[in-house]
Order: C-alpha cells, then sequence, then structure tokens
C-alpha cells in the first residue's frame, strides 16, 4: 500500500518522528470543576464587564481591558488599564496580584496552574559583554525571560527562574498521570491537598499505563507508578534489528534513524538477554524469529526502515520508504510478538502522528480506500489530522486536477464525507460536540459549523475563532476587535 502526498514537508524527516496519538489523561480524571455561568462582555465603551451568559446581566461593576473565560475551576485573567494583569475568581475576588507580566493558566488534575513569563534586558558583567570588532559598538545587555509557574488554588511556586532568551523554555503542559499524580519538567509529582510533591525525577518520557522512562547517562530504566524498581534497566539505544528465518539471520541497520538524536532512541535495546522494545509504548519486545512469512514479505523485511510497537495489540509496524519518481510512499507490513507476519490487521486505536500532528498511519488508503472515490480518479491527496475524540472523523487535503487544493472531514467508518473537500480550512473547535470552523476562500472570514446536526451556527463570520469562544472582526476602520461568543450556538457576549 502506497500514500501519496502532495507536500514533500510529511516525507521522509517528518515520519522518521512519528508518535503514537497521545490521550488526554485530563479528560479521565475527575477533576474539582464547577459549573460557571461568567462570562466577558464588551461593552460600548470597550471595556469587558462580566455577565451571565443566560441573561447578560452584569454580575458585578468591575470593568477590564481584557477579561478571558473562566476557567472549569473558577478563575479568569484579566487585563486593567495599566496594561497589568492578574487572575480573578468567579466572585471578582483578585487571587494573583495585579502586574505588568502576562499570565496563563491550564487545569489539570482539578488544579489550576499558572505561568507569568516576561521577557526584559539584562545587564551583564564585562566578561559577558558582545563586542562587536566591526565598529557596532558594545552590547552591555541580553534579553532574558523571567518565569514564574505555580499553583493558583494554594499559592505553591513551582519555578522561578530567570533565563535567556534563547535556553530553556518552560511551559504549563502537566500531564495527569491518575488523580493523584502529575507528571511536568521531567519529573512526577503526588499531589497532596492541593500541593504538589516531587516523587521522581530525571523523566524523559512519559508512557501509558503508569509507566515511564528515566535517563541516566546513556542508558534508560522503564518504571511503574509507585514500584521502586524498574521493570526494565541497562537499556541502551540501538538502530539495529537482528531477525532469524529458518537458517538465515537478518540485519537490520539504521531503523527509525533520525536526522537529529531524539531524547529516549526509537529501539531500546537489552543486552543481557537481546530483547529489543520499540517506540511508541516500548511494551513488547521485538519477535527475534519470523515463524511465517512469505518469500516477497521476507524481501520487504530486508528493506524495513521504520519498526513501531502498536499498542494495544500483539502487533508491530514494519515500514519501507519509497521514492519512485512523482510519488512518495510508504509501504507497510506488520509482524506480530510470536514471528507471524501478515499484509494487513484489524482496527486498533492507534494512530502514528508526524513532528506537527499529521497522520501517517494509518495511511489514506486505509482511510478511504480508492474504490469510493473512483469519481475523483485525479485527485491527490495530502496531509491527513486526526484529533483526540474525533474517532473515525479525518480532515482530508485534496488537490484536484486544476491544482486546487482544498480540506474535507471524510467518515471512515461511513466511507462518506461528512464535509465535502470544497473548504480552503477546516479546524477543529469541539471534537465531542463536532463544531468545526469551515473557510471558504484563502484569506476569507471563517464560520461555525454543526457536523452533528449538519447545520451552520449563527449567522456571523469572523476573521478568527478559539476553540475558547474568542473571535476577532475587522472594522471598517481597519481596527481589529476581539470578544467572546458562545460556539455552540453563535450567540454573542457583545453590546450591540
Amino acid at each position: 500500500m502506497k500514500i501519496t502526498l502532495f507536500s514533500i514537508f510529511c516525507m521522509l524527516a517528518s515520519v522518521a518522528a512519528c508518535t503514537q496519538e497521545k490521550k488526554d489523561n485530563s479528560q479521565l480524571i475527575p477533576s474539582k470543576t464547577k459549573t460557571i455561568n461568567n462570562v466577558p462582555f464588551l461593552t460600548k465603551q470597550n471595556d469587558f464587564i462580566y455577565v451571565d451568559k443566560t441573561s447578560l446581566k452584569p454580575v458585578s461593576n468591575q470593568k477590564f481591558r481584557s477579561a478571558s473565560i473562566f476557567t472549569s475551576t473558577g478563575f479568569a485573567v484579566v487585563e486593567n488599564e495599566k496594561n497589568e494583569y492578574a487572575v480573578i475568581d468567579e466572585n471578582g475576588k483578585t487571587v494573583l496580584d495585579f502586574s505588568a507580566i502576562p499570565i496563563g493558566l491550564n487545569v489539570v488534575n482539578g488544579l489550576t496552574f499558572y505561568k507569568k513569563d516576561i521577557e526584559y534586558e539584562k545587564k551583564m558583567p564585562a566578561w559577558k559583554w558582545d563586542w562587536n570588532i566591526l565598529g557596532g559598538g558594545i552590547k552591555k545587555e541580553q534579553t532574558y525571560h523571567k518565569i514564574e509557574i505555580g499553583v493558583v488554588e494554594t499559592k505553591q511556586i513551582l519555578l522561578d527562574k530567570d533565563i535567556p532568551y534563547l535556553e530553556d523554555s518552560y511551559y504549563l503542559n502537566f500531564v495527569s498521570v491518575d488523580e493523584s499524580h502529575v507528571f511536568w519538567n521531567e519529573a512526577l509529582y503526588e499531589i497532596k491537598q492541593g500541593r504538589l510533591h516531587k516523587t521522581e525525577q530525571n523523566i524523559a518520557e512519559l508512557l501509558e499505563n503508569k509507566r515511564f522512562i528515566k535517563a541516566s547517562n546513556a542508558t534508560f530504566s522503564m518504571y511503574v507508578l509507585d514500584q521502586k524498581k524498574p521493570i526494565h534497566s541497562g537499556l541502551k539505544g540501538t538502530e539495529t534489528l537482528l531477525m532469524r528465518f529458518g537458517k538465515e539471520t537478518i540485519m537490520l541497520n539504521e531503523v527509525n534513524k533520525e536526522r537529529y538524536n531524539p531524547e529516549v532512541p526509537k529501539l531500546l535495546a537489552d543486552n543481557r538477554n537481546d530483547e529489543v522494545y520499540p517506540f511508541p509504548q516500548y511494551e513488547k519486545a521485538f519477535p527475534k524469529e519470523i515463524t511465517k512469512a512469505t518469500a516477497s514479505q521476507i524481501d520487504f523485511i530486508k528493506k524495513t526502515s521504520l519498526v513501531y510497537s502498536i499498542t494495544n495489540s500483539p502487533y508491530f509496524l514494519l515500514g519501507v520508504f519509497n521514492y519512485d519518481h512523482d510519488i512518495w510512499a510508504y509501504d507497510w507490513l506488520y509482524i506480530d510478538t510470536q514471528g507471524n507476519v501478515t499484509d494487513s490487521i484489524d482496527t486498533y486505536n492507534f494512530k502514528v502522528l508526524d513532528q506537527v500532528g499529521n497522520l501517517v498511519w494509518p495511511d489514506r488508503k486505509m482511510i478511504l480506500p480508492n474504490q469510493f472515490n473512483n469519481k475523483n480518479k485525479n485527485w491527490k491527496f495530502g496531509k491527513i489530522n486526526s484529533y483526540q475524540g474525533m474517532n473515525n472523523l479525518y480532515l482530508i487535503r485534496v488537490e484536484d486536477e486544476k491544482q486546487r487544493r482544498t480540506m474535507g472531514l471524510w467518515n471512515s467508518h461511513d466511507k462518506a464525507w461528512e464535509i465535502r473537500p470544497e473548504y480552503h480550512a477546516i479546524s477543529v473547535l469541539d471534537t465531542e460536540k463536532q463544531i468545526y470552523t469551515l473557510q471558504k476562500e484563502e484569506n476569507g472570514l471563517y464560520t461555525l459549523y454543526d457536523n452533528k446536526n449538519k447545520k451552520s451556527i449563527g449567522s456571523k463570520s469572523y476573521t478568527s475563532i478559539n476553540s475558547d469562544g474568542q473571535v476577532s472582526v475587522k472594522l471598517n476602520s481597519g481596527q481589529t476587535i476581539y470578544y467572546y461568543i458562545d460556539i455552540a450556538s453563535g450567540k454573542e457576549y457583545k453590546e450591540n
């Protein structure tokens, strides 16, 4: 099977860096969430006030230059007339004081994490001055970031650091491991009474089922949460796979080779027993012997350059990358833990994505078989996207015989277009409610679409629409204004 791509971007380099679609664990953990009825409302004076979302009546007399939607835990970021930022609760009480530092929020496991980040120029000692020998002067300052990350509810500060602009950065990318543990910044934390306590560090990769990989020099160990003894230790990265087929030994070199060394190699080998554990979850060992295969399958395997473990299954994915003049393609085979090779397997909840989230496997012909595209034989297919919760729905890019590129939403179960590929861009706002934005032409406006009920939402179009309901509109004067809407109904929170 071959996947044809009209974009070189999604070829060998990016495919080699593919990853399994990660589960959104925060959706699986019960959170201390609230029903928030207050929303930011834009007045004619270009102030934001908070109103009841149903009646649109003000809930306080506070006015802000900008204001955000409340988190599920009841906090919002506001900006005053002095361009200072703060966090307030649903009663309007300030819980993080106003300052010139912008603030971001993220909710995981019922806790609200905040990040303050501001850029500034820092005076450097003489030995760190930037001397311009061509007469451009001496730069005595260097751009720095001051970053603070903590927990809103308990005021616990997890990080307070000044770092050079081009060096390390830190994000609110907390991941829920279970209801009492989160992973962040290469460390595992236990939550007790709203405070985080570090229990493990030097974690190179978080895996499914409460497993994680720790790195020490050039070796790796695999652990399970709450177990001090590793389930595997002394693992080393490799690009070589050895298999026996009858009396023949097959050696694969440069397997999963990448331009830059990843933090955790795509193959981890245990030299004590010659077991090799493939990416992405490293949960099972690759078979040492091929027990069932045809001659053509053996020829294919000898050319294999990509090996991934298909999680929650007994199979491994084998890929051979080919270039045939105008067509860049991957061909696929599968082998199970017992060494049986097969051309196809059943459907599993497993996706391989490239570095920017484009789908590589299952490939286009698995998702949209050629027999369902007989009317458009001249179509070429490009990047495919699928996000957590979309199930059998896929965003597919199409190029027609006139080289016009569009997007559509394909249902792989029903083998039908949910949204015909007649749009320049389609974006996902809510996977559960199946709410999308549609952009008919390049540089055109965006509209809301309810795919579940097959109808447009509201009658307005916008310069941009975000998943939290923030929209932008460009006025006749050239000014761009921002405000909020309810993406499910199109109701605008703006004074007419």
